[in-house]
């Protein structure tokens, strides 16, 4: 009650503290804030057998490659956000380089793309947690009570200042962080499989073998990375971004790069030569039985929760960083201006975040309401919204080699991180779109071709929000002018 009468006093009233969010997050903060986003936890237990099932023994080396690729991306990325200054992210980065259509429908697909993945997360966290809580006492709620419990803390979360999300979150990922590298220590130290050499995870030859399709390899990799590029959007709420976006976007990539890497060496030298097929026949069970093996069986039960905490962080970070979009979407008028509402107090984008849990409301109500089973929602909506990110950070890279044609090389800034990181970086991300377009099928299951237009409602959104765009031109062209955060609007 309390929080419904503050929020009508706060849409209500236009007199709020600041025009802009505040805060005072550090490089540190600001990458676990962004990087529980990827659930690194559940990521190792979970997907990463998934990348192995396709990259087999040599799965380690490709991570490398990942990691080396994303670099180039952040360094394209930094070098944008020095230029374009503004907190939009993809929005005011494409908009900078690509025109204010281009913009407004990267600003719109971002925000559905994070939005298909927080409902996932949020359905994934209750069916998970309703099987953890079966198998310790023979029984348990229905799904939807915990992910109902999940949306309302994240809510609570999402409405108060960001640093109490951050710092929520930098405890859990500290938490993550210290069972991944325990197994992956645990495992290098007592030694794995002795029938494969030591060095063979990383060796080229490894990646030339029957059953290894590296492109599918990679694409699970990348997606597995995802979180770091959201880190412009939380700009006026960190000190001195310029030198803190930067931190936390190089330490991130690097920081995630190196983990996974390590834990996928440590996943292959466990199971040694066998991991391709083993990962093909129960990729959910390798974690778990690797970490008996060589840990301890009795810590799973912690590990099982930790996984648990893991979502709920995911899911929080999903939530800040959806709001955000919202925030800036409404603050320059392209959505209801009552989006881009301040909280006096906590200094948040709190209407739009109680618009985002009204939304992932709406989308679970219905499941819960005729008692179907939400694999919909964190199965094949979460692919659609992973893609929906891979298609952005193509298109950022093709922003930033466009404002460098058409400007950035006569203000002499440096060839290489203006043009030669992103152009090689957006080949890559070109051939990963490519990818998805053809193999659809990977990241949201079902037949070749059977949920093909779960994509193309992707692609429609992208095409609406520049239509939107147009039409803020011919009739409102105060609005057009605001858009992708113009400072001067």
């Amino acid at each position: 009650m309390t929080m419904s009468i503050e929020a009508s006093e706060g849409v209500g009233d236009a007199a709020v503290s600041q025009k802009k969010l505040s805060g005072n997050m550090g490089a540190l903060s600001l990458a676990m804030t962004v990087l529980a986003f990827s659930a690194p936890l559940t990521t190792v237990a979970g997907y990463i057998p998934v990348s192995l099932m396709f990259g087999g023994v040599g799965s380690p080396l490709l991570f490398v490659v990942v990691a080396a690729v994303m670099l180039l991306f952040g360094i394209g990325y930094i070098t944008l956000n020095n230029m374009v200054r503004r907190s939009g992210d993809f929005y005011s980065f494409i908009t900078y380089g690509l025109g204010k259509s281009a913009g407004l429908g990267a600003g719109l697909t971002a925000a559905v793309s994070y939005f298909v993945l927080l409902a996932g997360i949020t359905s994934y966290f209750g069916v998970a947690c309703s099987d953890f809580h079966r198998g310790l006492t023979g029984s348990a709620f229905p799904w939807y009570f915990y992910s109902l419990t999940c949306w309302a803390v994240v809510g609570i979360l999402g409405y108060l200042h960001v640093e109490l999300s951050a710092k929520v979150l930098l405890w859990v990922m500290l938490s993550e962080i210290v069972v991944c590298l325990g197994f992956a220590f645990g495992v290098l130290t007592i030694g794995g499989d002795t029938g494969m050499a030591a060095s063979a995870p990383f060796s080229p030859s490894e990646l030339s073998k029957e059953g290894v399709n590296i492109p599918f390899a990679m694409l699970f990799a990348v997606s597995f990375f995802m979180g770091f590029e959201a880190t412009a959007l939380y700009r006026d709420e960190v000190r001195d971004p310029d030198k803190t976006i930067r931190r936390a976007t190089y330490g991130s990539i690097i920081f995630i790069g190196a983990m996974y890497t390590i834990c996928a060496y440590a996943l292959v030298t466990a199971y040694g030569e066998s991991v391709q097929q083993i990962a093909t026949d129960s990729p959910a069970t390798m974690f778990s039985l690797a970490f008996s093996k060589y840990i301890d069986g009795r810590f799973q039960v912690i590990v099982s929760l930790l996984v648990l905490t893991s979502a709920f962080a995911s899911a929080l970070s999903t939530h800040n960083v959806l709001s955000r979009y919202l925030f800036n979407l409404g603050t320059d008028r392209a959505l209801p201006k009552f989006l881009s509402s301040i909280h006096v107090k906590h200094s948040s984008p709190f209407a739009a975040s109680m618009t985002v849990s009204a939304m992932v409301l709406c989308v679970l109500m219905p499941f819960i309401v005729i008692g179907a089973k939400p694999e919909l929602l964190y199965g094949q909506l979460s692919g659609v919204g992973t893609s929906g990110v891979i298609i952005l950070m193509a298109v950022v890279n093709l922003s930033a080699l466009t404002w460098y044609l058409r400007k950035g090389r006569h203000d002499g800034v440096s060839f290489a991180k203006a043009f030669l990181a992103p152009i090689i970086s957006g080949v890559f991300f070109v051939g990963l779109v490519t990818l998805v377009a053809y193999h659809f099928d990977l990241l949201v299951g079902g037949e070749p071709g059977q949920r093909t237009w779960m994509l193309l409602c992707l692609i429609g959104v992208l095409i609406a929000g520049m239509g939107l765009a147009q039409y803020f031109k011919a009739v409102r062209p105060e609005v057009y002018e605001r858009l992708g955060r113009n400072p001067a609007a």
